[in-house]
């Protein structure tokens, strides 16, 4: 089976409340990550104050950083 190379993976964006859910940590403490210099690239802004987050780039930097 030949698979197209031109074919993209799409990005799976997720909101503040679901990574809080999916870490068991408040909504207060993801903001603080979000805020953090390293998560700019991973952080994406919609509309004024909607924010989304990359979750592949957001778990890679978080394992750089605590590690």
């Amino acid at each position: 089976m030949a698979t197209n190379i031109l074919s993209k993976k799409r990005t799976k964006y997720v909101t503040a409340k679901e990574l809080a859910e999916e870490l068991s940590t408040s909504l207060q403490q993801i903001y603080r990550i979000f805020k953090r210099p390293e998560m700019k690239e991973a952080v994406v802004k919609i509309g004024e104050k909607a924010v989304r987050v990359n979750k592949d780039k957001f778990y890679q930097i978080l394992e750089q950083i605590y590690r």
